[in-house]
C-alpha cells in the first residue's frame, strides 16, 4: 500500500507539472527577461532590446505585463522627435488569462500620452489546432491562422517547438514554446522613425534573465592586472585640434559582493602637441568604477544598463528635460582584427520639452560605447576628446600592440615605492613599513625568506599607517615584505637583514 501511495503521489506531481508547463509555456514574453530583436532589413544590423519589467492583475482576473518605458521615435517634419511611451516595436503590454495559452499584444494603451481610450489588441493562440482560424483584431480587422507547429531552432541555435501564426494581411508571427516570440512584424499603425526598419523583427538572442548582456560582470569582465589602451585626439569643432595622445588603464583592485562590483584602476596619458614639439606624461590617476548588480546602474556611467529606447535623467535635477537614451547593440569593425568581433551599444543625449525630446546638436560629442562581447568595458567615448580602444591585455590574452603604452603607468616596484617606504634597509632587529594610505580591513602583512618560505604573517588592524616588522632571531639574508589588501594586487618590497 505504501508503494502504491508513493506511485500515485509521483503521478499526481508529474501531471501537475505537466499542466503547469502547458499553461505557462508559449508565453511570448516573460517578466524579468531581456529580449533582443533585429530588423530583417536593417543595415547595419542593430539589436533592439526590451524587457517586461512590471505586472499586475485586472479585475477580470487577467494578468498584464508591461514593457520598459522608452522614448519612441516619431517623424515630425524633417527632424526626429521622441515620445515617452511603452509602445515599442511590438506593443505596449502583454495580457493573458491564467490557465490558458491565449495572449493579447496591446498597443496605444496610454490615453494620457495620445493613445486610444481602448487599446489596439492582437490575439495570439500558439496552442490552437493547426489550421484553425480566429479573429485576431477588430481595429484593424484581422484574422489569424495557426499555419504550423513543428520542431525548429529558437534564436537560430536551440531546438524547440515553434508555432507559426499568419495574419490575414500576410504578416507572420512565430513563437517558441520555451523562448517566446521568435519573429513578428511592427503591425501597429504607428510612425516608426528611421531607427525601426520595415519588415519582420527576428529574435537575435535567447532571452536572458535579469540584466542579461547588460550585467556589469559581463560588460566589465576585468581582473587585477588587466590593461586597456586607448588612442585619443582633441575634439573641438571650432578650431584645428592641437594635441593627440595615448591613455593606459590598469586594473589594480576588484571587489565583488552580492549586489555590487567595484573596480579600481590606474590611468595615465601621454599627450603629444601637434602645434609644437612637446610631449607630456600626466600624473598617474587613481580611479574606480562602481556598479549595482541588481540594476546595472553606475555613478561613473549614468547611462549604463539602458535598454533600447529606455531613458534616464542626464542631470542630478529631477524633472529636467535632459536625458540619456539607450540605443541598440551594434557590431563594430576595428582596424585590429581581435577587436572587431565585439558588440557595442551607443547612447545618445536627448533634449527638449515634455513630452517630446529631440536629439541635441552635441549628439556627436555625447555618445558612449560599451563592449558587449569582449567584456572590456569602455570602448569609445566623445567628450573633450575622441578616444578609441586599440589595445587590451586580459590575463595572458593580448590584443593590439602594447608598444605605444610601454612607458605609461609605473611598474609593480614603482607602485610599491609610491604606496609605502621601508626603513631602515638594511635592518638589524626590526624595520618599519610606512604606508601612504591607512590599511583597510582584511589587510595582511607577511615576511618571506629567499627560498620563498613564509617566516611570519599577521592581519593588520584597520587604519594603520605604520607597520613594524620584527627580524630578531631570523637568519641574515634577503627577505621579501608583502602587503596583501582585499581586492588589490600584492605589493612587495625587498628587505636586507
Amino acid at each position: 500500500m505504501k508503494y502504491n501511495y508513493l506511485l500515485v503521489s509521483l503521478l499526481a506531481g508529474a501531471l501537475g507539472q505537466q499542466v503547469q508547463a502547458q499553461t505557462t509555456a508559449w508565453r511570448p514574453f516573460r517578466p524579468g527577461f531581456v529580449y533582443g530583436f533585429i530588423g530583417a532589413s536593417a543595415t547595419p544590423a542593430a539589436t533592439h532590446t526590451l524587457r517586461v519589467d512590471s505586472a499586475y492583475a485586472t479585475t477580470a482576473g487577467d494578468s498584464v505585463y508591461t514593457f520598459n518605458r522608452l522614448l519612441r521615435p516619431l517623424l515630425v517634419g524633417n527632424s526626429y522627435n521622441h515620445l515617452k511611451s511603452r509602445n515599442n516595436l511590438l506593443g505596449a503590454r502583454l495580457r493573458w488569462r491564467p490557465g490558458t495559452s491565449e495572449y493579447y499584444l496591446e498597443a496605444n494603451a496610454e490615453p494620457a500620452l495620445g493613445g486610444a481610450t481602448s487599446p489596439t489588441m492582437l490575439l495570439l493562440k500558439p496552442r490552437a489546432a493547426v489550421g484553425s482560424t480566429w479573429s485576431a483584431s477588430t481595429a484593424p480587422a484581422l484574422t489569424a491562422t495557426l499555419s504550423s507547429r513543428a520542431l525548429g531552432t529558437a534564436a537560430g541555435s536551440t531546438p524547440d517547438s515553434i508555432a507559426t501564426i499568419t495574419l490575414s494581411n500576410g504578416q507572420v508571427f512565430m513563437l517558441s514554446r520555451q523562448h517566446g516570440l521568435q519573429a513578428g512584424p511592427p503591425w501597429l499603425t504607428l510612425s516608426t522613425g528611421a531607427t525601426i526598419p520595415p519588415g519582420n523583427w527576428l529574435q537575435a538572442m535567447l532571452p536572458q534573465a535579469g540584466l542579461g548582456n547588460y550585467d556589469p560582470r559581463s560588460v566589465f569582465a576585468l581582473n587585477v592586472g588587466d590593461e586597456l589602451g586607448y588612442a585619443y585626439s582633441e575634439l573641438n569643432p571650432f578650431y584645428l585640434p592641437c594635441y593627440s595622445g595615448t591613455r593606459l588603464r590598469r586594473i589594480v583592485s576588484r571587489q565583488q559582493t552580492a549586489d555590487s562590483l567595484v573596480l579600481g584602476y590606474q590611468e595615465q596619458d601621454r599627450i603629444v602637441s601637434t602645434c609644437g614639439t612637446s610631449t607630456v606624461l600626466t600624473p598617474v590617476r587613481q580611479m574606480r568604477w562602481a556598479f549595482s548588480l541588481r540594476t546595472g546602474a553606475s555613478p561613473q556611467f549614468p547611462y549604463l544598463g539602458l535598454l533600447t529606447g529606455e531613458y534616464r535623467s542626464a542631470t542630478p535635477t529631477p524633472g529636467t528635460s535632459s536625458l540619456f537614451m539607450g540605443q541598440g547593440y551594434q557590431a563594430i569593425t576595428s582596424p585590429v582584427a581581435c577587436l572587431s568581433d565585439s558588440k557595442v551599444e551607443p547612447f545618445m543625449a536627448m533634449y527638449g520639452g515634455t513630452p517630446y525630446y529631440q536629439q541635441g546638436i552635441d549628439l556627436a560629442y555625447r555618445s558612449y560605447y560599451f563592449a558587449g562581447g569582449l567584456g572590456v568595458g569602455p570602448w569609445r567615448s566623445y567628450d573633450s576628446e575622441s578616444t578609441g580602444l586599440v589595445y587590451y591585455r586580459k590575463g595572458s590574452v593580448i590584443c593590439g600592440s602594447p608598444a605605444n603604452f610601454a612607458t605609461l603607468l609605473p611598474s609593480r616596484a614603482a607602485e610599491a615605492a609610491s604606496a609605502a617606504t621601508l626603513h631602515p634597509n638594511p635592518a638589524a632587529d626590526a624595520a618599519t613599513l610606512t604606508l601612504a594610505a591607512p590599511t583597510r580591513p582584511g589587510t595582511v602583512l607577511s615576511l618571506t625568506d629567499a627560498l620563498g618560505r613564509r617566516v611570519w604573517s599577521h592581519e593588520t588592524a584597520p587604519g594603520q599607517t605604520s607597520l613594524p616588522i620584527a627580524l630578531a632571531g631570523q637568519p641574515a639574508g634577503l627577505y621579501l615584505v608583502q602587503l596583501l589588501a582585499p581586492g588589490a594586487a600584492p605589493l612587495t618590497w625587498k628587505l636586507q637583514h
